[in-house]
């Protein structure tokens, strides 16, 4: 009898993290896709509120003449219905490669804002921070210098920014939902196949756990907020030791203040942005392991849920691989049929995020077949920041972009 219920307990304790991992992702996937059939909507839809809307669009830059020039023409096209207000502002972060003589060889317009800061530290914090003191406007729409925005891509970030001070108290309480940190999502065009991956693997995640109510980070490429909301915040106070984090963990910053968090509405082929990809391998394992330096400054919360996310994964390979011993129970092909569900429902889920927010379906074979690589790296690369000699490495960690 007792070995009975042994055999019984060990069999449901081996299948749980499957069962949870699973039920994890099909909670994401469902949400996500009654996401994208209610925000998707014509541009510059009936019923846009009338009053006057005003935006800041910045973008900074460091010897990135050759990315800044190719996105120009797209983000400068940037286009808002009527009784918006737009500005344009870039930041020269000390570039050295000709890009402050071209930017000032521009047609000059009263709309174009040009900055040149001088650079002093890697990162772009500085720069991006005096590029919001110098805003005209308090609603911020940020990207970067390798980055193409599709012609309605700020306003679809802008127009979901928080108006409180807008409409009627009947009107603002059957309004669609508006939010103070407004994440939007940039997928590289083309490049690599495993950085693609990786690219649609962290989209899916920060975007599904924003979509149940647990937001933790956002990407720098396609993010708006408003100045006060950053002021509110403290700036980047809060991690300035840290060359990544003007995004991710600004938005920890804006969470841990109150503030509300919350998705762009789904990008179509007018809202998009994609940046260019990493050039080679090596570039994007260094700004992945910049980006990963960022996540022990997280919230508690954030970072149990990480924790989690990421426990169950290993468990789920642990219990398939462990039962076959015969050690936990008798059922030894259980958990590898879980195993398997639970990774074809992976790739189910990350195949339809890919057609709702990508430029196409992402092959559910391919996301088999990278995800297990995908996992195995990033494990190395968390166990090699781990033993870095400085937690702040990344301060002299030679970076190519600002």
């Amino acid at each position: 009898m007792m070995a009975a219920l042994w055999n019984i307990g060990a069999l449901v304790l081996s299948a749980l993290p499957a069962i949870a991992r699973i039920a994890w992702d099909l909670r994401w996937h469902k949400a996500l896709r009654q996401f994208a059939l209610s925000s998707i909507r014509e541009p510059h839809a009936e019923g846009e509120a009338p009053a006057t809307r005003s935006v800041t669009l910045i973008v900074c830059t460091h010897n990135d003449l050759a990315a800044l020039s190719s996105m120009w023409e797209a983000w400068r096209g940037q286009r808002f219905p009527q009784g918006w207000t737009a500005e344009w502002l870039v930041v020269d972060d000390g570039s050295t490669d000709g890009t402050a003589a071209w930017l000032q060889a521009q047609p000059a317009a009263p709309e174009l804002t040009l900055l040149f800061h001088k650079k002093s530290a890697p990162g772009k914090k500085q720069a991006l921070e005096a590029g919001i003191r110098a805003a005209r406007h308090d609603s911020l729409v940020l990207t970067d210098a390798d980055c193409t925005p599709a012609p309605q891509w700020a306003w679809s970030l802008a127009s979901a920014l928080a108006h409180a001070d807008k409409g009627t108290d009947e009107e603002r309480a059957h309004a669609t939902p508006k939010w103070d940190v407004v994440l939007g999502t940039c997928l590289p065009d083309g490049g690599p196949t495993l950085l693609a991956f990786d690219a649609l693997r962290v989209a899916f995640q920060y975007n599904g756990e924003a979509i149940i109510g647990e937001p933790y980070m956002g990407v720098g490429r396609s993010i708006a907020y408003r100045r006060s909301t950053w002021e509110a915040c403290g700036g980047f106070d809060g991690h300035s030791d840290l060359t990544s984090g003007d995004d991710d963990l600004f938005v920890q910053d804006a969470l841990c203040a109150g503030f509300n968090v919350g998705l762009a509405p789904c990008p179509t082929a007018a809202t998009q942005v994609q940046s260019q990809p990493a050039p080679n391998a090596r570039d994007g394992w260094n700004r992945k392991r910049r980006h990963l330096s960022t996540s022990g400054r997280y919230s508690r919360r954030s970072s149990v849920r990480l924790g989690l996310d990421a426990a169950l994964d290993f468990t789920v390979v642990f219990a398939a691989l462990y039962a076959p011993f015969g050690l936990l129970h008798r059922h030894v092909w259980i958990p590898a049929v879980l195993m398997a569900l639970a990774g074809t429902v992976r790739a189910f889920t990350l195949s339809s995020f890919s057609r709702w927010w990508g430029d196409g379906a992402l092959p559910m074979w391919r996301c088999m077949l990278w995800g297990p690589i995908r996992w195995t790296l990033l494990a190395l690369a968390t166990v090699q920041n781990a033993f870095t000699s400085s937690p702040t490495w990344t301060q002299r960690a030679p970076i190519r972009r600002s």
